[in-house]
């Protein structure tokens, strides 16, 4: 039996060729002053007067995705 191929076990943008290709939605969470700034994919998302409601929210959105068979990340700044 032939090894799995690496997008069959978690698949990436910008490479040709693969079966499964997920593009990732990604998370940025920042403070700006005494708020937290959320982007997605670059774009402006919210402003959170807490990074714990800034977490939360980040959280059950990237639920929402992962149960529709997508991919995210978060990443903290």
């Amino acid at each position: 039996m032939a090894a799995p191929r690496w997008d069959d076990i978690w698949p990436t943008a910008g490479e040709t060729g693969l079966k499964h290709q997920v593009v990732p939605v990604r998370f940025c969470i920042l403070p700006r002053g005494k708020s937290w700034q959320v982007s997605r994919n670059a774009a402006f998302w919210g402003v959170f007067q807490s990074r714990t409601e800034a977490d939360n929210s980040v959280r059950q959105a990237m639920l929402a995705i992962f149960t529709a068979g997508g991919a995210a990340q978060v990443r903290f700044t």
